[in-house]
């Protein structure tokens, strides 16, 4: 039932969005082309001609802020407040693709205006109306006819959960306590008709569109008998799957490996759609800087040469994502020999735990300091980006050494790919000297990750880089 109301969900959305922004979009066209001096001469025929800008831009928004979630959950006020901040990103997305395509003739300030203002109004009642459709849907043959079969410990929290879900609007539901009898009584509005005697008795000769099995694995020693019996009426069952019930941290959703069905367990699963994207505006940003690399490496590269003798680039084995080893690219800023000299200076580490940091390290060359200050050390990691070891923004790469020394609990900062920049380095690297607060800010980010926390981190790398804070 679930999947089915997600698939109906995501598909009316879409085209409820599609046809909002496309509507507002026409309508300020058409105001401007009825009510303002056209000098441009353009018509309702070059606009339509221009529609596909605006596809792409819901295109870009749709999978950004992946607005099929959550919406049956959210209150009218919250829906409200969600619409604003969606067009908000809508607005600067419309202006962008826009401005790249070179048709600003289409998109004027008062079009631009005016189409976010009616697809804000436009958008909430497509919501709302959604809702009301959602909630319609499977009422249109009567509701279904559930029959919960549990036990006393579970009954009311197992009901609590389906109402919190909003599953009650769909079902009728009918109770069975398996170890007490609590036949006649009335639990949150719903009747207690049948305990483990008579359990398969009254599945027959009542209406049951589906079975929900919601027992301990302890108190059903076999289920097969009780998913047979039911099965055997023509009866669908969903079993509730019980596999570390109670404990906390651990996020579950039901996957299929070949034909066998299975829980995975993590500590957070990441809509893919958002991670498509994250990849995109990595080659995107790549592209981009490995432009600004070329550049910057027609003037660097023989001041660093004339300087030191050695490699233009250096390059280190790194681990990346759950442990897999790359190669990343730095211009170099140290002395050729600075790898062998480094344990010697193991005895002036300031950092707490498994990274290396040194104010002066003396291994660090006149020309080092200064692209160091400024991250231009950096750019040739733009292609890591672009090869896919690394994001725009992730968390820190450590070096073999440093990942050799692993426990357990620290290898999780490696479950999302590293970044060129991320939570550490714009919070004033230089000012922490305990890897386990590198480790803290790591998990921080990839619990509460999203396209927006990027933008935010990759805006405030570049505050960082001009002021120069926190490189050494």
């Amino acid at each position: 039932m679930y999947q089915q109301k997600q698939k109906f969900q995501n598909l009316l959305l879409m085209i409820i969005d599609a046809v909002c922004i496309v509507a507002s979009y026409l309508f300020a066209s058409f105001c401007r082309l009825k009510f303002r001096p056209n000098p441009m001469g353009l018509s309702m025929n070059d606009v339509v001609g221009s529609l596909w800008l605006v596809f792409l831009a819901y295109f870009c928004v749709f999978i950004f802020f992946n607005m099929n979630q959550y919406l049956m959950q959210r209150d009218k006020y919250e829906e409200f407040i969600y619409v604003i901040k969606v067009n908000i990103f809508v607005a600067a997305v419309l202006a962008a693709i826009f401005f790249l395509a070179r048709e600003m003739d289409f998109l004027s300030r008062g079009v631009w205006l005016v189409t976010v203002l009616c697809n804000i109004i436009l958008m909430y009642i497509g919501h709302m109306a959604a809702k009301q459709i959602m909630k319609k849907q499977y009422a249109l043959g009567g509701k279904q006819h559930m029959y919960l079969v549990t036990t006393n410990d579970r009954v009311d929290k197992v009901l609590s959960q389906l109402e919190e879900a909003e599953e009650l609007d769909f079902y009728t539901v009918r109770i069975a306590i398996l170890d007490v009898d609590r036949r006649g009584e009335s639990i949150k509005g719903f009747p207690v008709v049948a305990t483990f005697e008579d359990l398969y008795e009254d599945a027959r000769k009542e209406v049951v569109d589906v079975a929900y099995i919601n027992i301990s694995y302890s108190t059903g020693k076999s289920l097969e008998k009780c998913i047979s019996e039911f099965e055997e009426m023509g009866i669908t069952v969903q079993l509730n799957i019980n596999v570390l019930e109670g404990q906390e941290g651990f996020s579950k959703q039901i996957d299929m490996i070949g034909d066998y069905p299975v829980v995975s367990f993590a500590p957070r699963f990441f809509d893919y759609n958002k991670l498509v994207m994250k990849r995109i505006i990595d080659i995107v940003g790549a592209l981009v800087g490995l432009a600004i690399t070329g550049v910057v490496t027609i003037f660097l590269a023989p001041i660093l040469k004339l300087e030191s003798p050695g490699p233009l680039v250096f390059k280190q084995k790194r681990v990346g994502k759950n442990g897999r080893y790359f190669y990343i690219y730095k211009f170099r800023s140290m002395y050729k020999d600075a790898e062998e000299r480094k344990a010697a200076l193991m005895e002036k580490n300031e950092m707490k735990g498994l990274m290396f940091k040194m104010t002066d390290d003396p291994r660090v060359t006149k020309v080092g300091k200064f692209i160091r200050a400024t991250s231009i050390d950096e750019l040739p990691q733009f292609w890591n980006i672009l090869k896919g070891d690394m994001s725009l923004v992730g968390t820190r790469p450590p070096t073999v050494d440093e990942f050799q020394q692993y426990e357990a609990r620290h290898k999780r900062r490696l479950s999302m790919k590293p970044g060129l920049t991320g939570m550490w380095q714009v919070s004033g690297r230089s000012n922490i000297e305990d890897f386990e607060e590198v480790v803290r800010m790591d998990l921080d980010y990839i619990d509460n990750w999203s396209l927006q926390l990027d933008a935010k981190i990759i805006l405030k790398t570049i505050v960082v880089i001009f002021k120069k804070v926190g490189a050494k």
